[in-house]
């Protein structure tokens, strides 16, 4: 436990990023949602954040005094302190959105397209703010120089890494989808070499699988290009270069236009490189 609990959000955020790796994987867990939803933190009781980071009320309170604070609810007060002073509008309105998901009744559908795809353009717009134009030029000079390049993605992610692997295939780029089909993943990331890129996709909870191929390529000095999540996320940790891209928890399916559009990008900033005379 720490002997000072951090007075502000952002000094709090910091200490769960330098502790994340040491923490127990319960507590790993609830890291993991306060980093991602700081507004929930902020105004859903113990017991419902809790029951969404699937430990007892016991841990939150166990988190808690892990960074100084007396108890949850002192450790609280500071994320509502975040939203008294102004929290980024963003925010508020993916919970808004969140909100509002949850109340609607699953006997009307179009309402629920209306929310999901209101809060799918705040997350791409969002992509649009965050994301740094030197990190984009950097990774497209990665996939353009890759002798080869493999691409891993699971559960959630599955998708976008799969439309990866389609546009680099368009592309005519020597290319190999990691789809664990036939299991034989280990065996095909045992034949990358340093001159190959491996891009690899996960948010939270991270694909074990995934996670270990990247700690793998970078044990091996293979670059790696990642998309996901938050900070903590270990895919933002072994890749060499990560795109960390907010997917709105806005329900249990969160939307991925934010990463599909990133990864759409990418493609065809790699199609201009490619171009002749470019």
């Amino acid at each position: 436990m720490r002997a000072l609990a951090p007075a502000s959000h952002d000094g709090l955020r910091l200490e769960i990023n330098e502790a994340y790796e040491d923490l127990s994987p319960h507590l790993q867990r609830i890291a993991r949602y306060a980093l991602d939803d700081p507004n929930a933190f902020a105004l859903e009781t113990v017991a419902t954040l809790a029951g969404r980071c699937d430990v007892q009320p016991s841990t939150m309170i166990r988190f808690a005094k892990e960074f100084g604070y007396s108890g949850f609810s002192e450790m609280q007060k500071v994320f509502r302190l975040r939203l008294i002073e102004g929290a980024p509008a963003y925010r508020e309105r993916i919970f808004e959105h969140k909100q509002q998901l949850e109340e609607l009744s699953g006997d009307d559908p179009h309402a629920i397209l209306r929310e999901f795809c209101d809060a799918s353009v705040l997350c791409l717009d969002q992509l649009k703010e965050t994301v740094n134009g030197d990190d984009l030029r950097e990774a497209v000079r990665m996939l353009n120089q890759a002798e080869h390049i493999y691409v891993i993605g699971q559960r959630r992610a599955f998708p976008i890494a799969s439309y990866f692997a389609y546009g680099l295939i368009r592309l005519e780029m020597r290319c190999q989808f990691l789809d664990f089909v036939g299991g034989m993943v280990l065996q095909q990331v045992a034949t990358m070499r340093p001159g190959d890129l491996l891009v690899a996709v996960s948010f939270s909870e991270y694909a074990q699988s995934v996670v270990e191929v990247v700690r793998d390529a970078r044990l091996r000095n293979i670059p790696t290009l990642t998309i996901t999540d938050v900070p903590s996320s270990p895919l933002a940790k072994y890749g060499t270069l990560s795109f960390l891209v907010d997917s709105a928890d806005v329900h249990q399916f969160k939307p991925i236009a934010a990463s599909i559009g990133l990864v759409q990008s990418l493609i065809i900033a790699l199609s201009c490189a490619r171009s002749p005379g470019s």
